[in-house]
């Protein structure tokens, strides 16, 4: 699977045990973060504990893991990691895939059915509510009363996504009129980011190192000018938690904000938008942002972002920010 196309969740077979995990992830560089003695202590199966945690060399981003005793459902959360070191995961470790989880919820065991339905909870398969509404007649009544409370929760997550679709559509149309504006430097200077802005919008820790970047980047005027053969704007919006794995918001965005989304707090909004003809032509940018109740503008901020991730790992323990795994941030 494409590094980019991994979700925020990732579901390892339920026969590779925990200690296989563990020890995987050290051989790739991961720390972790447990303590035996009391995480093995709360476990209910022996040498299982049901959470645990590691960080990348000692820094972020935060692998978390959790276990399902009754199904085996082994779960990593991955939803701050970039798109490289999801993928180097996926090389590494046996993992469930969609087939996998569609076959379980087929299966003639009713645990086996139940880990389909977990799973599809977990990775937010909305696309086989049909399944959970069949399952929710099952024979077993464990299964069926499972199956109805995932079915319930997807349809909410999906009733979440459209509501929030409709909020994004609105505030790209506000967010016309600013970027119309975006050819005057004037305007452009006013929208340089504070050091407030950008302890509110990314990680604080990466805020010293982030600085100089921006301060680079408007030493000169920043203007949004595709001049008068692109007559036509599109808007697209997004918050900055929706970047954090491929959908219908996030992929109308560069891939470089993948690669940083981690870093991001996830509450703000984010506009791409392109100036475009009826030719096919077109001209994109991206970085306008509302935070601290005004507009602010970084243009390709995913590479000022990873200048500064890489600086952040180079001053703590002189560590390369994704070690091993092939970067992907330029």
């Amino acid at each position: 699977m494409e590094d980019y196309a991994i979700g925020q969740s990732i579901l390892v077979k339920p026969d590779f045990s925990f200690q296989q995990i563990a020890s995987t992830l050290e051989k790739l560089g991961w720390q972790w973060t447990g303590d035996d003695d009391e995480e093995f202590a709360r476990s209910l199966v022996r040498d299982e504990p049901e959470f645990s945690s590691w960080t990348w060399q000692g820094q972020k981003p935060i692998l978390i893991y959790s276990f399902n005793p009754i199904a085996k459902l082994r779960v990593l959360d991955v939803a701050t990691l970039p798109p490289a070191l999801r993928g180097q995961l996926a090389q590494h470790l046996p993992l469930l895939q969609d087939n996998d989880i569609e076959d379980y919820l087929f299966d003639s065991e009713p645990r086996n059915r139940m880990l389909g339905l977990w799973a599809m909870q977990e990775t937010e398969r909305v696309d086989l509510c049909p399944q959970a509404h069949r399952l929710a007649f099952d024979t077993h009544p464990q299964v069926s009363e499972l199956s109805r409370q995932v079915e319930t929760r997807l349809e909410k997550m999906q009733e979440a996504r459209e509501s929030l679709m409709i909020t994004l559509v609105q505030l790209a149309q506000v967010a016309e009129p600013v970027i119309r504006e975006l050819n005057n430097p004037i305007t452009t200077a006013a929208l340089k980011p504070t050091r407030d802005d950008l302890i509110k919008l990314f990680d604080p820790a990466l805020v010293d190192a982030l600085i100089p970047e921006i301060e680079d980047a408007f030493r000169r005027p920043l203007l949004a000018n595709p001049g008068i053969d692109y007559p036509n704007l599109t808007v697209s919006a997004v918050n900055g938690g929706l970047l954090r794995w491929s959908n219908e918001f996030s992929r109308k965005f560069p891939q470089g904000y993948r690669n940083i989304s981690g870093w991001m707090q996830p509450q703000h909004i984010w506009l791409s938008w392109n100036w475009h003809n009826d030719k096919g032509g077109a001209v994109n940018y991206d970085g306008l942002v509302w935070v601290n109740q005004r507009w602010v503008w970084i243009p390709k901020v995913f590479r000022m972002v990873s200048n500064a991730i890489r600086a952040s790992a180079n001053a703590n323990k002189g560590t390369k920010p994704y070690g091993n795994a092939p970067t992907t941030l330029q």
